[in-house]
């Protein structure tokens, strides 16, 4: 099931999103750390993740809703696909503030999403590549669009595994 449209708005400048994603991509940045910043940096976590149990802590406590903003604005999304993608109400995403913690069932997501995204992001070097890539069919996905692959666990799992066999070099 398609849940995610093929327009996107037309980019007139770089955003400071994207900015930001070069420069951390210029500076060889991990994939935790690109992880940290795209959820907010220092709003997120006071410092740079150690481990990925510093992710889980920061799902059990709840992350700021603005770190959905930030995910909608990387994958240049409407905030109602990003509440059909998060299984929320766009009702009920629009009505928490930009401080306001999610539930650690959200946030937990939200941080997988992130990740995968990352990850992604570091194998293309370019948003707009990954981007691109993200709505295409992928035939090693039985011709499913990855972005559309996000909603759970599971896909977010094939995902990252396809973008790992870019990574070493395996056609997908």
């Amino acid at each position: 099931m398609e849940i995610f449209s093929d327009q996107r708005p037309l980019k007139k400048d770089l955003t400071e999103i994207e900015k930001l994603i070069r420069l951390q991509i210029r500076k060889g940045t991990s994939s935790k750390e690109l992880t940290w910043v795209l959820l907010g940096g220092k709003s997120f976590m006071p410092k740079p993740p150690t481990s990925n149990l510093d992710f889980w802590k920061a799902g059990i406590q709840g992350i700021r809703r603005d770190a959905i903003n930030r995910l909608a604005e990387v994958l240049e999304v409407p905030m109602t696909e990003m509440a059909a993608l998060l299984h929320i109400s766009y009702k009920t995403l629009t009505r928490k503030q930009n401080n306001e913690l999610l539930g650690n069932l959200l946030s937990s997501l939200c941080i997988e999403i992130t990740e995968t995204i990352a990850n992604g992001l570091l194998v293309f070097e370019d948003r707009e590549r990954f981007n691109r890539w993200l709505r295409k069919e992928n035939r090693a996905l039985q011709q499913q669009r990855p972005i559309d692959l996000l909603r759970n666990p599971t896909g977010i799992r094939l995902i990252n595994a396809v973008l790992h066999r870019i990574e070493e070099g395996i056609y997908s």
